[in-house]
């Protein structure tokens, strides 16, 4: 099935588990037909005289064999294993005919015990070896599907709600984890127990058996009737279930703006909306889930007692016992549970198909930032960075977001960027740690093109202070650490301190182990930032970005970063992002950016003495303002 073919390799990692449980699952199958075999020697002395003898009926070949060769020494191959087998079964006629009816019933009894108990031993074992290689295989499939969204461009993640992604790799993998373990097991104890019972019939009774197969579609029918109507209901279903997840989820993050606003009810009557369309589609994914099995049932049903009939039929016919007829129909009811099960798997299967097809989807997705085949093995920077005939176009479009960009960061200097809401000024420095790449020209460390750079060597050099700062719903420790995992307690208390936050740290009940809230809400803009600065100072990166890093904050708060920022700057290669020119000042060479272009650069006193310079006339308008 498609399904599995997709998810072959990783089922294939684990096929001596799904082999041996499916090794294990053919002798449950046999077990369970030698159970139901053994039932006809129980029936056919169930109520006779005491002259009836149960024999094992031998073929004209066996008398043949036997009555020709007293011993198997003269006969080879398959032909002595043919003469054992006969032979086994008139010794064992021999032993019967000395038994009474009612010792055969004991005797029969007591073999279906142990026959019982290997079977529950073999089918522990398939529910174990194949269940256990499918949950591996979809955990696998989980974690490669998360692999994939760290490496998808950034674009993606504004383009799809959060929400929607989250479904991707929590709802649609676990309807996909549920087919490849439970149900895959099911499937294969399934088609091997049809298979038996198939056998089973044909030896019982072959006229019994051709005549099933002409009504075997009646069975089967209901199944592929429904099929195309579950799949576009569980399509439209988990579509539904992902609009919903991402309207939760903008809600929990938004809560703040909707109770300032006064939206709770009109947020409400929306989510009631899409809440209401995900109830009526479940509804008809569930009655088309029910309504498939139970017509197959019935057909099923009347199937069952049309054959009672012809089978009673047939009893008049001395080569047809009163035990085969018994071990007929119940063999022939038997196989109707695996019948049904296989329509219900089929209807699951169907919802697993477009589970897997939205998984599959991102995992197909191009990326745009590749890691080097041989990556260049760069030391420390030595000369600098230099920005060469960048461009970059927005992804899909013919609109430029940079065009032309030529500019050199020396090591050890600073550089501002200024300019306007969407001059380009956040594209220019996405580019540096290959958060994108640009379309044209290329940017180069020390003359070597970064995108030959490892992006773990890349990224380990940069360091990143930004206004949206984001914390980890963990302690205060945690996320000082999240850039050096290994770091010591003197070195996250040394950076906290150097960040000025050490004070207020301390000032906690808990300290270092306060835990911060989802995106640090337990804590103030202002510690947030320190404590952002905190974690870039531990991470010691060689090059610094700093976008806007102090826009949202009160003068107070402002006042403590920037002495923060004095220590951060030592021995940094700086690149400022600001539109309070304040800043700024300290850059040795500032640029203006203007729809994507450097219109202007120099230094803040050489920007300033030039009369139409609109780095001069936005300091003009800032401080003017100010004051």
């Amino acid at each position: 099935m498609k399904i599995y073919r997709k998810l072959w390799p990783y089922l294939a990692k684990y096929k001596y588990r799904l082999s041996l449980g499916v090794f294990l699952s053919i002798f449950v199958s046999i077990f369970n037909g030698a159970s139901l075999t053994s039932l006809i020697p129980i029936f056919d002395s169930l109520g006779t005289g005491e002259n009836y003898k149960f024999q094992i009926a031998l073929t004209k070949k066996d008398q043949n064999l036997l009555s020709e060769h007293q011993s198997p020494n003269q006969l080879s191959g398959l032909t002595y294993w043919e003469w054992q087998f006969a032979n086994l079964k008139e010794k064992t006629n021999a032993e019967l005919a000395e038994k009474k009816p009612d010792d055969l019933v004991y005797l029969f009894c007591l073999i279906i015990l142990p026959i019982y108990f290997l079977k529950l031993l073999c089918l522990a074992g398939t529910v174990y070896f194949v269940n256990s290689a499918g949950l591996l295989a979809v955990k696998d499939l989980r974690q490669a599907l998360y692999k994939k969204l760290q490496v998808l461009p950034l674009n993606e993640f504004y383009r799809e709600k959060t929400g929607v992604l989250m479904s991707r790799v929590i709802n649609d993998v676990d309807i996909v984890g549920k087919v490849v373990s439970n149900d895959l097991k099911d499937a294969i104890n399934d088609f091997f127990y049809i298979i038996t019972h198939l056998i089973i019939l044909l030896v019982l009774s072959w006229k019994l058996f051709f005549l099933l197969f002409i009504v075997i579609p009646l069975i089967v029918g209901p199944v592929s009737t429904f099929a195309d109507r579950i799949r576009r209901t569980t399509k439209n279903q988990q579509e539904q279930l992902s609009e919903l997840n991402g309207d939760l989820q903008e809600v929990i993050s938004g809560i703040r703006v909707i109770r300032a606003f006064s939206m709770e009810d009109k947020e409400a009557e929306r989510f009631f909306k899409v809440n209401q369309n995900l109830s009526d589609k479940t509804f008809k994914t569930h009655f088309y889930h029910q309504i498939g099995p139970a017509l197959t049932e019935l057909s099923g049903s009347v199937v069952t007692m049309v054959f009672l009939g012809i089978g009673a039929y047939l009893l008049e016919d001395a080569s047809f016992s009163k035990g085969m007829f018994i071990a007929f129909f119940l063999t022939l009811i038997f196989l109707m549970r695996p019948l049904k099960q296989m329509s219900i798997l089929v209807n699951l299967i169907q919802a697993s198909v477009i589970a897997s097809d939205r998984v599959f989807e991102i995992l197909g997705r191009d990326v745009d930032i590749q890691e080097p085949a041989s990556p260049n093995p760069l030391g420390s920077l030595t000369k600098g960075i230099e920005y060469k005939n960048v461009t970059y176009l927005y992804p899909n479009t013919d609109l430029y977001a940079l065009k032309n960009i030529n500019l050199t960061l020396p090591k050890g200097g600073t550089i501002a960027i200024v300019g306007s809401s969407g001059a380009g000024k956040s594209t220019l420095v996405d580019l540096l740690p290959r958060l994108i790449d640009p379309t044209d020209g290329g940017i180069y460390w020390d003359g070597v093109n970064a995108k030959d750079l490892s992006l773990d060597n890349l990224r380990k050099r940069i360091g990143v202070v930004s206004q949206n700062i984001f914390l980890f719903n963990g302690s205060i420790r945690e996320n000082i650490a999240f850039g050096k995992p290994n770091a010591t307690e003197e070195d996250i208390r040394r950076a906290a301190e150097d960040a000025f936050a050490s004070e207020f740290i301390e000032s906690f009940e808990e300290g270092y182990d306060t835990i911060v809230g989802e995106r640090g809400v337990m804590l103030s803009g202002g510690q947030r930032q320190r404590i952002s600065i905190a974690r870039t100072l531990l991470a010691n990166p060689e090059v610094l970005i700093l976008d806007e890093a102090t826009s949202a904050l009160d003068t107070e708060s402002e006042r403590l970063i920037q002495q923060a920022f004095v220590r951060l700057y030592e021995n940094k290669t700086v690149i400022i992002i600001a539109h309070r020119l304040s800043t700024v000042k300290i850059a040795d060479t500032i640029y203006y950016l203007e729809n994507g272009e450097i219109v202007e650069s120099g230094s803040h006193t050489e920007l300033l003495q030039n009369a139409n310079s609109k780095y001069k006339r936005l300091y003009d308008m800032q401080f003017s303002n100010s004051n």
